[in-house]
């Protein structure tokens, strides 16, 4: 006759092995019906047609219907908390901005948290510039620091919303220099380019796309180098700043998601990110198509997170 013991650790040999087996069938059968895409943003948004050109690469991939649906809402809090809430099998996804994750939970409860979801990859970067109006007498991002040194705050500067990406951006940049600016918030990138045309604003947090359409003057570009589009505007860091961009985002699924799933998600969102069809379609939308992985995703969220609780507390913005 075997022992107890001996019966106990087959028991579990098996057990084991049967839960091996099962989680490799659930990756080969993977998916098992049409894959959703949220999207935190309404339709015709630069990330809502990014993530159509994302999503029509995975259905090849998949040979299964991908569907993108748009929850927007709730500052992007909305589609977040409905993948939240999907079952854990990799039939719901998530393209989004990062900051219902690095930002919104700081400044509200969220029925989410960021270990809620696995970041299978980085897919886009949008661009920020500190701009001026073509007739500003401010020429170059040292002109300008000058200037408020001299007179703190005597300058006004629009951006898209108390807590936004551009805004804090913008603060980490004034803080990290030692200097300070007055900060106008308007409801959008676009309600504030009027104004930054007149003169009424000093200067502003403006896309690519905004700055290009509108002809704005660029003196320095939130990002890690320097715009092909306009070289010889300096980065942040160049001028001695601490900045780390929030407006990027990429692809989520849930946690809990069966390793083999998120495996294959992640290989597949490498290969659509490099496609031609891809890159195009991020640069006709003047979106850096900036792909890294989920650990190095990871990493950049954690970072930004703790970056942007930091800054929210000293701005009195957090919950």
């Amino acid at each position: 006759m075997h022992s107890p013991s001996r019966l106990s650790r087959r028991a579990l040999v098996a057990a084991t092995l049967l839960g091996l087996l099962v989680a490799s069938a659930s990756a080969q059968d993977y998916p098992q019906r049409p894959v959703s895409i949220v999207v935190t943003l309404p339709p015709g948004s630069t990330v809502d047609v990014l993530a159509r050109a994302f999503g029509q690469q995975l259905s090849q991939r998949l040979k299964q219907s991908v569907v993108v649906e748009n929850k927007p809402g709730a500052g992007l809090m909305l589609g977040m908390q409905n993948v939240a809430a999907a079952p854990a099998d990799g039939h719901m996804l998530a393209f989004t901005p990062v900051t219902p994750l690095t930002i919104q939970p700081h400044r509200t409860k969220t029925s989410y948290a960021m270990d809620s979801f696995v970041p299978l990859c980085q897919t886009f970067e949008n661009v920020f510039f500190l701009a001026v109006p073509s007739s500003s007498p401010h020429t170059s991002a040292k002109g300008v620091l000058e200037h408020l040194k001299a007179q703190p705050g005597k300058l006004r500067y629009g951006h898209s919303g108390t807590g936004s990406a551009p805004h804090l951006m913008a603060e980490e940049m004034w803080r990290s220099l030692g200097v300070s600016a007055t900060d106008v918030p308007y409801r959008g990138e676009t309600a504030f380019g009027p104004d930054l045309m007149a003169g009424v604003l000093d200067a502003g947090m403006v896309t690519t796309s905004m700055l290009q359409q509108l002809k704005f003057r660029p003196l320095a570009v939130f990002a890690p180098e320097r715009s092909k589009a306009f070289p010889d505007v300096p980065t942040t860091a160049e001028l001695g700043a601490k900045v780390l961009p929030s407006a990027y985002g990429g692809l989520f699924v849930r946690a809990g998601t069966a390793p083999e799933v998120v495996s294959r998600l992640e290989g597949l969102c490498k290969d659509i990110v490099a496609t031609p069809a891809y890159q195009k379609q991020a640069e006709t939308l003047q979106q850096n198509a900036t792909y890294l992985d989920r650990d190095a995703f990871a990493r950049r969220l954690t970072d930004d997170a703790q970056a942007k609780g930091k800054l929210l507390s000293q701005l009195k913005l957090r919950d």
